[in-house]
């Protein structure tokens, strides 16, 4: 009753898999009353069925108009491909992307699209020019085109037709034109390959892109009289050295005078291991830097500065007088590292702030402080000091204000060369969050991947392809600083907290694993990093203020995607090694997460696919498959058999039917008599033993397209008998007869196939003395068996049997004398485990027909010889979505 009512108030996509559903489940309770004969089966169960079957057929005749569907371009104009191609490199092999929409609201059933390139085409040679899609349901999806460039063009031209039925309706159809351009054919790889346009090394000069206004607002302070002090702060690696730099060339290239000079410290070049020496270094540096521009004869000998910097303002109040005109700037770089008693209270810290005060008050002298997220606490000690000093604060990209400068930080550095996508540049936002490295280091990845494919477009999939490459390269190194910066507290204090950090960046990361983003969830998960709650609250609330997470109506999110990634696929196993101790729980919990699946390996699984219905089945839809079980462990052992699955494409196939033909059925035939290329042998006639609308008529029409046979000579099994019978005088012997199929499983449908054609046809075929070879694309040896047997069996049957190829130990998920794809037996019989109690309820059979599970997959269905998980959606609870779906018509 329950699928009745959800069949019933269902108004979406869902209808025709809960249709499909009762409907199955309907004909299995009406088989078992006419298998189990009793008054309750036949006076209540089965008037019931009768009647559920009967508003079943008024609800399908209802629905045909209230699940109406359009199949469209999801650009409008002739330009409707995703990006330009190579179409400039002969012999190479690529995909066309035409992005399509279902505008719904119904799925459109059995789609069909037809490629023409016109008889003029020499340019492309299509794979296929007949893609079967299957059901498509409403929203976005794509026609994929797998071509071989033939010969170079600029551009090619194409007409697609899409047909499809509507759900339980007429049949619909929708033509139109694509023109494909083609990539610029000049651009220099090789110097590509030498190039790092993006460079994670501080910007200087033409490569600093954006901050146009931070840039002004530094710059015109230096140029002011008398001169005006900044700080800059922000977290690390948003590029704050690098805007000073910029700010000190801008206030260069503004001053007509060329007075300006600056010295440029970073910490290391005048850090020592105690606070009065550093500053004396720091003076020692200073005044070196400032006495070359006093006139000859006016040097100083060089002042002792340990703990005081206040005999720079001597040599400053000489400079003022003898060149007034000149500005010097003096940048500090990483100043929040400086050592605690340099900024905490205390004569130190007063003397060593006083001094850089009365500095900064020169006419003719500025600072440019540029500091991390310590930097709040150095003014929280010392503000009073350096309430002169302008703060300017550096965060990441705006979206809303710094969009133009964000795409120019983007494009620049391959303009004329690299192409980049609108919507790519949004990707590239979205999952950076605008921050300047983590962008860059993103880029330099998608640059990388595109000189290596030798493609010039960069679209919004390439930017998530890469993005999955990387997260998978990246060490905790490139986010250290999540972690560390902004802690003050003296050393041993600061190692403490940052364990405490690392604690609750692991249980983040746990938690988001599970796809829950809840705070409440985040502190259960608190107890196995060692963190009691009162301690973790502060340090969650820590990460919110410094923006490293962010709380959106009580779900957390990382501020900038790349690290949330990171850390859900790669941090949580990184950072666990040290931040726990052993225990039984903690080792569970270890061996759970080395267990996760990460995105980098199941992109460079999904990257080894052929397409499967004309779609590519990406790392998003793996990634769904196995996020239906909850532990990774579980998901490891499912990954592991994904891992294993022969995945045939349809060039394999073809080519296996073709040197089927060449050592099987040619030394029985002789060669071809054709003599032009258009003609076709009709001396060989091709059969099927399964039904019309089965997959041996599909590779019957493609072993005769391979092997230039024409398609009149395909004959349905039942019509063999009569064809062969013609007493026309004009009829032509066939020299032998195949029949073709796919997958041979048990063997069973074959095996029945071949006596009802030896019943009928035998006896004819051996007086004519016309053979019959069966080809099989691929076969377990049970299988095979089983049909020769058959044949043996048969009188009057003279039928060979050929196997392009055997399925192999590792494509069953569990042969019974070997051990299979896994590696142990403890191993296998878990994962046996799983399968059984995942197919309970998709199948018969749980492990797929007759209890085979095999790990095969073709390019157009997945046979039912295979485990059920791997093909079988069934909707409700529990519920469970096919990563391979069957054809359902």
């Amino acid at each position: 009753m329950d699928q009745i009512e959800r069949l019933i108030t269902c108004n979406d996509a869902r209808f025709k898999i809960f249709f499909d559903q009762l409907a199955e489940d309907v004909a299995e309770i009406d088989a078992v009353c006419n298998e189990s004969f009793s008054f309750f089966t036949q006076s209540i169960i089965k008037p019931f069925i009768s009647s559920v079957q009967i508003a079943m057929l008024a609800l399908q005749d209802s629905a045909a108009d209230r699940f109406h569907c359009e199949l469209v371009t999801a650009r409008k104009s002739i330009k409707a491909a995703e990006k330009r191609y190579p179409l400039h490199e002969p012999n190479r092999y690529v995909t066309f992307k035409i992005p399509m929409i279902n505008l719904g609201p119904g799925i459109a059933v059995d789609v069909v699209a037809e490629i023409d390139c016109g008889e003029k085409n020499q340019a492309l040679l299509l794979e296929n020019p007949e893609q079967r899609l299957g059901d498509i349901p409403p929203g976005d999806f794509a026609l994929l085109i797998p071509v071989c460039i033939v010969q170079s063009a600029k551009q090619v031209r194409m007409t697609i037709q899409l047909e499809w039925r509507q759900l339980f309706g007429s049949v619909a159809s929708y033509i139109f034109d694509v023109e494909i351009d083609g990539q610029d054919s000049t651009v220099d790889w090789s110097k590509l390959e030498e190039l790092e346009p993006y460079s994670l090394e501080v910007a200087e000069g033409d490569t600093f892109v954006g901050r146009v206004a931070k840039v002004k607002s530094i710059g015109n302070r230096l140029l002011k009289k008398p001169m005006s002090s900044t700080y800059i702060t922000g977290q690390k690696r948003i590029g704050k050295t690098s805007l000073a730099h910029a700010a000190l060339e801008y206030a260069n290239e503004m001053s007509q005078l060329n007075d300006f000079h600056y010295l440029y410290l970073e910490y290391g070049e005048y850090c020592a291991s105690s606070p009065e020496i550093t500053v004396k270094s720091l003076g020692d540096n200073i005044f070196n830097f400032m006495q070359q521009y006093l006139e000859p004869g006016s040097q100083i000998q060089s002042p002792d500065f340990l703990g005081s910097l206040s005999q720079l303002n001597v040599v400053a109040k000489l400079l003022a007088s003898q060149s007034p005109s000149k500005r010097f700037v003096i940048v500090l770089d990483e100043f929040d590292e400086i050592h605690p008693e340099m900024y905490r209270l205390g004569a130190l810290a007063e003397t060593f702030f006083a001094n850089l005060r009365t500095l900064a008050s020169r006419s003719n002298l500025a600072f440019i402080l540029v500091g991390g997220e310590k930097m709040p606490f150095i003014i929280g000690a010392q503000g009073d000091q350096l309430n002169k000093f302008v703060r300017e604060p550096l965060d990441y990209f705006s979206r809303s204000t710094e969009w133009e400068e964000y795409c120019q930080l983007v494009k620049k550095p391959v303009v004329g060369l690299l192409n980049w996508d609108d919507a790519a540049i949004n990707e590239l936002f979205n999952l950076t969050n605008g921050h300047p490295y983590y962008t860059n280091l993103l880029c330099s990845k998608i640059v990388a991947i595109s000189v290596k494919e030798r493609d010039t477009e960069i679209i919004a999939s390439d930017v998530r392809h890469a993005l999955n490459v990387l997260v998978s390269e990246l060490d905790t190194n490139s986010f250290a600083h999540m972690w560390k910066d902004g802690i003050n507290a003296e050393r041993e204090q600061a190692e403490v907290t940052e364990l405490k950090r690392l604690r609750m960046l692991v249980a983040v990361g746990r938690t988001l694993r599970n796809n829950d983003r809840s705070t409440s969830a985040l502190f259960k998960n608190l107890g196995v990093v060692r963190l009691q709650e009162h301690e973790g609250a502060p340090i969650l609330e820590d990460f919110l203020r410094r923006d490293i997470l962010r709380d959106k109506k009580g779900e957390l999110y990382c501020s900038v995607p790349l690290f949330e990634k990171w850390l859900i696929e790669i941090g949580v196993t990184c950072l666990i090694a040290s931040t726990l101790a052993d225990d039984l729980e903690v080792e569970l919990q270890h061996a759970e997460d080395a267990a996760y699946v990460s995105a980098g390996e199941i992109q460079a699984l999904a990257e080894l696919w052929p397409l499967y219905r004309s779609q590519h089945v990406g790392s998003e839809a793996v990634r769904a498959w196995l996020d239906q079980v909850t532990s990774f462990q579980d998901q490891r052992l499912l990954f592991k058999l994904l891992k294993n699955v022969r995945f045939m494409s349809v060039p394999e196939i073809e080519h296996k039917l073709e040197s089927a033909h060449t050592k099987v059925v040619r030394p029985i035939v002789g060669v071809s008599p054709i003599e032009k290329r258009t003609d076709k042998r009709r001396d060989i006639w091709i059969t099927y033993l399964s039904g019309p609308g089965k997959s041996g008529l599909q590779y019957a029409r493609m072993y005769a397209k391979v092997n230039s046979i024409s398609t009149e000579c395909i004959v349905d099994q039942a019509t063999v008998e009569r064809r062969l019978r013609n007493s026309d005088e004009n009829f032509v012997k066939p020299k032998v007869i195949l029949v073709v199929d796919d997958v041979v499983g048990s063997g069973k449908t074959l095996s029945e196939g071949a006596v009802e054609l030896g019943e009928k046809c035998g006896a004819l075929l051996t007086n004519l003395s016309i053979p019959i070879v069966g080809i099989i694309i691929i076969s377990t040896e049970d299988g095979e068996r089983k049909i020769v047997s058959s044949i043996k069996s048969t009188k009057f049957l003279p039928m060979t049997l050929h196997v392009c190829e055997y399925v192999s130990p590792v494509s069953y998920a569990f042969p019974a004398y070997e051990i299979g794809p896994w590696s142990t037996s403890e191993e296998r019989d878990r994962a046996k485990a799983l399968c059984t109690r995942l197919g309970t309820g998709l199948y018969k059979d749980p492990l797929g027909y007759n209890g085979q599970g095999l790990l095969l997959v073709m390019p157009d269905t997945c046979p039912n010889n295979s485990l059920p998980i791997l093909y079988k959606t069934k909707p409700g609870l529990p519920n469970w979505k096919a990563l391979f779906p069957r054809p359902t018509t």
